[in-house]
């Protein structure tokens, strides 16, 4: 069994980082992370997804006693999570633009992911409203696009033959979204 390592965020600040070390799982092994601290219900529930540490890290910073580790109050703080990591990428983004561009294209290519972060950002209401009233088509709908948001974004620097500067940021954002799918489809066949 190999081992690998993953450095990810652990908080909202880009500068709390926690190195994890897991074993990469078989097809027939359940995923386990040898953390102290992690709810056994939390691992489980990340561990069904495709992105289990992402999961994991972009859940724990807004975990509380308050927080019932059942699917739909995971999703509740998973949304949280885009939320806050949209934010992340929006600001990233405004940073960018007020620089002199390298390319003339960059400062189209911001704007458009600019208008497509404050799209996720909208969202948030109507996801929240999708889960309180378990409207799982309501829910997989608005959390697709902004998945599809999230790849615009990118599909206009390579459209624009730019390297995209926000490239690492988009990325995680798709992995959460795909977990809150995947938490959304679990929450439905509870």
């Amino acid at each position: 069994m190999s081992t690998t390592f993953a450095s990810v965020a652990l908080a909202p600040s880009p500068f709390d980082t926690q190195s994890f070390s897991f074993s990469k799982p078989q097809e027939d092994q359940t995923f386990f992370i040898l953390s102290i601290g992690i709810n056994p219900k939390l691992q489980k529930i990340c561990g069904e997804i495709d992105y289990p540490i992402e999961c994991l890290t972009s859940i724990i910073p807004f975990l509380n006693e308050n927080v019932a580790m059942i699917s739909m109050s995971i999703l509740k703080v998973e949304i949280d999570a885009i939320h806050n990591k949209t934010k992340e990428a929006l600001d990233k983004t405004y940073e960018l633009s007020m620089n002199p561009p390298t390319s003339r294209l960059l400062p189209l290519c911001l704007k458009s992911c600019i208008n497509n972060y404050n799209a996720i950002l909208e969202s948030k209401q109507r996801i929240l409203n999708a889960i309180s009233m378990g409207d799982a088509n309501e829910l997989s709908m608005e959390l697709s696009h902004n998945m599809e948001d999230v790849f615009a974004c990118e599909e206009e620097f390579n459209k624009a033959k730019i390297k995209s500067p926000i490239t690492e940021l988009n990325s995680l954002l798709v992995k959460i979204i795909t977990s809150s799918l995947t938490i959304d489809v679990n929450m439905t066949n509870v």
